[in-house]
This record gives structure tokens, C-alpha cells and sequence, in this order.
């Protein structure tokens, strides 16, 4: 409990809160802000808009991409340089999209918003927090995960009053720019590990510290981790394919949300209203998630989660308007949920002595399932023209990962865990 009064701590709040600004720049540069982007530059550059949403999808393939070379550069430079590098390169990309001159401009600006944004997310903020609050890890990436929320609820809003009056260009210009010097002040202000900040993990004291955490500094230890004893490890494949899948139900939901919305009956304007009525949702549900995790453990979380999402799915299978709507409750208090889990669960699982390695190859693996999300969605509209087959599959899948996470052994890896329960 001791460590719970102690609360996150000066230089702990400074990391999750240039975390949470990473989050925001995710949702509000490439996720839901390309709704503003992408008709504003289709008409700049004269071409069809579907175009440049194809653009948009090949951007985030390649970003698994970058999300593996990160990975390995994290290990050598350590991730409170990864994070503040990507932010940075995120930045510059969203303005070389906005004032693109051609579509293969665009779409080189667009990998680097994507790329970056997406490693700069899991690789970097997830390992600083995977180092910086290893038993405290849930809670921590509740307050992280709020940035996507609030990306969606306030950076689109922004950016479309921004771009109607300045246009694109400028618009882009300002707001990459803004982007840029968060980068550069984590670059000069974040560290690694709270000991190069004279803390504790969990900002415990030294007392605490030295009874119930290994004393392997992380930041030079692997762990006896190799790329190929992780991928012959089953715990890797359990944490890939059940985050893994619970991502790939979230972003499946989230990007085609407006069109179910418009298939259960609402109208354009409404469909587009719900989604910023689940943003504000989903911030209350990210604290609530946080002391979820605290008080269950990331199992039962993890559990719950996917019931939620099983629940949620068969309520708006339904079709009656009443049940729709509880559903859509769930969906925007699970908002936070899928990301939180994606860094928890290894990071719960592995620990924070060697989890730079971990993540480097969990993290990829687990980007190359939830990108599937775009293949589930487009297959099944065009077989059954209707989203309501993507849900149910939405619900076996979230199924599939309840299994695969009750498989999995806590703290199995963890050596802080193992240090604190040592005879």
C-alpha cells in the first residue's frame, strides 16, 4: 500500500503525461484525424479521396515496419529517446502530409506519422513505463491511454475549425510544429529509469526497493532473452494473440463505428455525434480501468474485458435501439482497455528487467494481428454487405483471448516479482 500513498511522483507524472500527449497525437494525427486530412488533401492534390485513404492503409502496414526497427534501436539507445524521436518524426510527418505536392508525398509523410506514432506509443512510452512503474504498470497506462480519448473528443475539433479557416497547409504546419517541441523537450527531460533520476521504481522508497525488487539493473540486462528463445517461449504467443486479438476487436469496431451506427438506423449526423459522445466515455473509463486493474490484477482485467466486449457485440447485434445503445456505453468505456492491456499483460507477465527485448518482439507480432482488423472488416462487408457478421466475429475472437489470457501464468518471468516473494 505504501507504494499506492506514494502515487506516481514529479518525474513519473512529467513521463505519463508526455506519454498521454504521444496518445493524443495518435488519435488526432492518424487515427481519427485523417476524417479532416485526407478529404482536405484529396481535394489540394486533385485526386479521388479513396486514394488517399488506400495511402492511409499502406502507411500503417508499413508502420509495423518501423515499429521493428524501433524496437531494436530502443535496446541500443534505450526508449526515452525512441519515444521523443518518434514524436518528433510524427510531427514533421503530419507536415509534410498537410502541404504534400504529390501522392507519393504523401504517403512517405503519412508512414512517419503512422510509424512513428504507433512505436513511439508501445515501444517507447510502453517500455519508460514498464521501467518506471513495473507493479503500479496498469494504473499508469490508464493515464497514458486517456490521450487517445481525448485526441478523438478534442484534436479533431480543432483541427477542422483550424483547417476552414487557414486551410490544410497551415494548419498541419502548426500543429506539427507543436508536435516537434514536445518531442524536443522529452528528449532533454525524460530518462530511461527513475534511477537515473536518483528514484525507485513505483516511486517506493529505497527501503521498499531493496525488499521487493531485483536489483539487475533493466536498462543493460536482457534478461537472458534472444529474439529466438522469446518465439519458441508460449507465453509470447499467449500475450501476442490475446492482446493481440482484443486490439484487433477495438480497432475493428472503431474505424467502420460511423457506418454500423448509420446500419442500426441513425442518420449521418447522429453516427458521427455518437463517436464523440464515446471519447468522453472512454475517459471516464480509462481511471476506472486503472483501479480495475489495481484491485483485480491484469488477468481478471484482462478477463472482464473480453466479456465486456462479448456483451457489448451481441447487444448490438440485436438490432433493438435500446440495447444498441448499452452497447455502445461499453464500447466507449473499453476504449482505453485493448491499449492498456497490450503493454500490461507482457509487462505483467515478463516483468521490467529485460522487457525492452520482450517488447521488441512481442509488440511487432502483436501490430501484425490487430492491422488485421481492416482485412476482417473489408472481407465481410463485401460478402455480406453488412457489419453484423464483423461483430459476431468481434465476440468469438474477444472469446478466443478470454481463453488465451486465463492460460497465462502472472508474473511468470518477473523478476521483481519473484525478488519480493523470495524466501
Amino acid at each position: 500500500m505504501e507504494q499506492t500513498k506514494r502515487g506516481f511522483g514529479a518525474w513519473g507524472w512529467f513521463l505519463l503525461i508526455f506519454g498521454l500527449l504521444i496518445f493524443f497525437s495518435n488519435g488526432g494525427f492518424f487515427a481519427d484525424g485523417t476524417n479532416v486530412i485526407s478529404p482536405a488533401v484529396a481535394e489540394k492534390l486533385n485526386v479521388d479521396q479513396s486514394l488517399i485513404l488506400t495511402m492511409n492503409s499502406i502507411a500503417g502496414v508499413i508502420g509495423v515496419l518501423v515499429a521493428i526497427v524501433a524496437g531494436q534501436v530502443n535496446q541500443r539507445i534505450g526508449p526515452s529517446k525512441v519515444a521523443a524521436g518518434c514524436l518528433i518524426l510524427a510531427g514533421l510527418g503530419h507536415i509534410a502530409a498537410g502541404n504534400a505536392v504529390n501522392v507519393p508525398m504523401y504517403l512517405i509523410a503519412m508512414c512517419c506519422v503512422g510509424g512513428g506514432l504507433s512505436a513511439g506509443s508501445f515501444v517507447g512510452i510502453g517500455t519508460l513505463v514498464a521501467m518506471w512503474f513495473p507493479k503500479k504498470q496498469g494504473q499508469a497506462m490508464s493515464v497514458v491511454a486517456m490521450g487517445s480519448n481525448l485526441g478523438t473528443m478534442l484534436f479533431v475539433p480543432l483541427l477542422t475549425v483550424m483547417e476552414g479557416a487557414m486551410g490544410i497547409g497551415t494548419s498541419s504546419m502548426i500543429c506539427g510544429i507543436v508536435a516537434v517541441v514536445v518531442g524536443v523537450i522529452g528528449a532533454i527531460l525524460l530518462r530511461n529509469t527513475p534511477t537515473e533520476r536518483g528514484l525507485y521504481p513505483d516511486n517506493v522508497t529505497e527501503a521498499e526497493f531493496k525488499a521487493n525488487y531485483s536489483t539487475k539493473p533493466p536498462e543493460v540486462s536482457d534478461a537472458g532473452w534472444t529474439t529466438g528463445k522469446l518465439l519458441r517461449t508460449k507465453e509470447v504467443w499467449l500475450c501476442v494473440f490475446a492482446t493481440g486479438l482484443l486490439m484487433l476487436v477495438q480497432m475493428g469496431i472503431m474505424t467502420q463505428l460511423v457506418s454500423r451506427n448509420m446500419e442500426v438506423g441513425m442518420d449521418l449526423g447522429m453516427a458521427t455525434g455518437v463517436m464523440s459522445a464515446i471519447a468522453v466515455i472512454g475517459i471516464i473509463g480509462s481511471v476506472i480501468f486503472g483501479r480495475i486493474v489495481f484491485k483485480l490484477g491484469i488477468k481478471k482485467a484482462g478477463v472482464l474485458t473480453g466479456v465486456l466486449y462479448i456483451i457489448a457485440m451481441l447487444c448490438n447485434v440485436s438490432g433493438i435501439m435500446p440495447l444498441v445503445w448499452v452497447s455502445l456505453v461499453i464500447i466507449g468505456f473499453l476504449g482505453a482497455a485493448a491499449p492498456n492491456l497490450m503493454n500490461s499483460v507482457p509487462g505483467s507477465v515478463f516483468g521490467r528487467v529485460g522487457y525492452a527485448k520482450v517488447n521488441s518482439v512481442v509488440f511487432p507480432l502483436t501490430s501484425i494481428i490487430f492491422m488485421l482488423n481492416f482485412a476482417v472488416n473489408g472481407l465481410i462487408k463485401q460478402l455480406f454487405n453488412s457489419l453484423s457478421v464483423a461483430y459476431i466475429v468481434f465476440a468469438v475472437l474477444a472469446f478466443i483471448s478470454i481463453l488465451l489470457i486465463l492460460a497465462l501464468q502472472d508474473h511468470k518471468y518477473d523478476q521483481d516479482y519473484m525478488a519480493a516473494h523470495k524466501k
